[in-house]
């Protein structure tokens, strides 16, 4: 590390907070605005009974996974802008954007393909009922269609907060979402002349929006306001940036998509329990994931600060900062769990009115998710540091270690009909979480993260 670290005694805690939120800020919007659609889906297709609502939940981990494989990609370039733009090292920046459009789209094409193919097997690995097996094939195969405009759109919206524009795209998330709500009706019960199509056309609604979203998402990013210029000769590959975006984009693919594999396994561990459990677990995770994203989005904008501030040779700002959004997260999220733990009931039932039997399964699988949410906040805010530190490959091993050597053995133990059978599928989510931040603390407090900062191109 070269060069003294600049004095931030005099940088308070409480603004240090505030230049947290205002980069949060947009993002929490935005990521709330972004569910709102998926959360229009389930309320839509709610309406078609508890197959269909199944047909989402089975396909929703494949969706994920994909997301977080691109994402990762999408991370390392906002990584490397933000380092970048610490370091003033500004010509980088629209060479690591240019690069991370160019290895997202060759991503995106290939597993397009690959998923459609594979889908079938993908479904029987995953023990389907028979009775939905072709709506959920017809489901997961427009799914995979989608990749490529989905993680174009999730790209410019990634480079435009590692250049700290958090604000931007919010006025084409919001339309997404409008026209999201209008599409998935019409597509799903019809309208007209245009055929009613059932689950699947909450499918095509998706995907529709997705590309709307990726034409103007590209518009924004390359708008003048914003200083940004990708050319032709940008575009073509740079194999050693290449490298380095794989280097710090794959292992946090790999740690995101955790999430999808954990939710695939715990997918196919439900489906023993019958279709209200795989329907309630679906819901459930989906209002998990809709609750989540406050903390979330605090651990991204954690990313981008403590990247810039890396940059810029200020360690101890970046430490700071990390303990105040841990905090901060903790206690937001612990006020949000209490609310929703004693309205659970109602808050399902909107899903599924007059469903009793779900109901009953759903608000208590929703009770126990929120007693982790608050402990996730904090693991969330630690990883958002490790990943603006350049630390992805760590953070990855670390994710894992604490998936395979307790969440995933405790899930599989705890459903055995010797112990608690379904419950313990959900007691295992508890358990990961509680494991999982005892580990994340510790590497946080032995300041290994800070030893991987890298800047594009360099070592600080």
């Amino acid at each position: 590390m070269q060069g003294a670290e600049p004095n931030v005694s005099a940088v308070s805690n409480r603004e240090l907070l505030s230049q947290i939120l205002r980069l949060a800020g947009p993002m929490v919007i935005a990521g709330l605005v972004q569910t709102v659609y998926h959360i229009i889906n389930a309320l839509w297709v709610g309406r078609l009974g508890a197959n269909a609502v199944a047909v989402v939940s089975i396909c929703l981990p494949i969706n994920l996974l994909m997301i977080s494989l691109g994402g990762g990609l999408s991370l390392a370039g906002s990584i490397l802008i933000a380092q970048s733009i610490g370091a003033k090292r500004h010509d980088d920046v629209n060479k690591v954007a240019a690069q991370t459009l160019t290895c997202l789209s060759g991503f995106s094409v290939a597993l397009s393909v690959a998923g459609y193919f594979l889908a079938p097997q993908i479904l029987v690995l995953m023990g389907v009922d028979v009775s939905i097996f072709e709506a959920t094939l017809s489901y997961l195969r427009i799914t995979f269609a989608s990749a490529l405009v989905l993680t174009l759109s999730s790209a410019a919206i990634a480079i435009l907060r590692g250049m700290g524009e958090s604000k931007a795209p919010l006025p084409i998330i919001l339309s997404s979402v409008i026209i999201n709500a209008v599409l998935d009706p019409i597509l799903i019960f019809g309208w007209g002349p245009i055929a009613a199509i059932g689950v699947t056309g909450a499918a095509y609604a998706t995907l529709i929006t997705q590309l709307i979203t990726a034409v103007l998402g590209l518009q924004l990013m390359l708008q003048a306001r914003f200083g940004l210029r990708i050319c032709l000769p940008d575009l073509l590959p740079d194999w050693p940036m290449i490298g380095q975006i794989f280097r710090l984009g794959v292992p946090a693919s790999i740690e995101h998509s955790m999430q999808a594999v954990v939710l695939s396994i715990m997918t196919v561990l439900v489906t023993a329990f019958g279709t209200v459990a795989v329907a309630a677990y679906g819901i459930v995770f989906r209002l998990y994931s809709f609750a989540i994203i406050p903390a979330f989005s605090i651990s991204m904008a954690v990313s981008i600060l403590v990247g810039q501030s890396i940059g810029a040779g200020n360690i101890s700002l970046a430490i700071r900062m990390t303990r105040i959004a841990a905090l901060f997260n903790f206690a937001m999220m612990s006020v949000m769990s209490v609310v929703v733990f004693l309205s659970a009931e109602a808050i399902i039932n909107l899903f599924v009115p007059g469903d009793i039997q779900l109901v009953t399964s759903g608000s208590f699988v929703l009770r126990v998710f929120m007693l982790s949410m608050p402990l996730i906040a904090i693991l969330l805010s630690l990883r958002g540091a490790f990943r603006g530190a350049g630390d992805t490959f760590n953070t990855m091993v670390l994710t894992l270690a604490g998936i395979w050597l307790n969440q995933i053995p405790l899930a599989y133990l705890l459903s055995r009909p010797s112990f608690w059978g379904e419950y313990g599928l959900w007691y295992s989510q508890l358990a990961g979480a509680v494991l999982n931040v005892v580990i994340a603390v510790v590497y946080f407090n032995s300041h290994h993260w800070l030893k991987k900062c890298t800047v594009a191109g360099s070592a600080i």
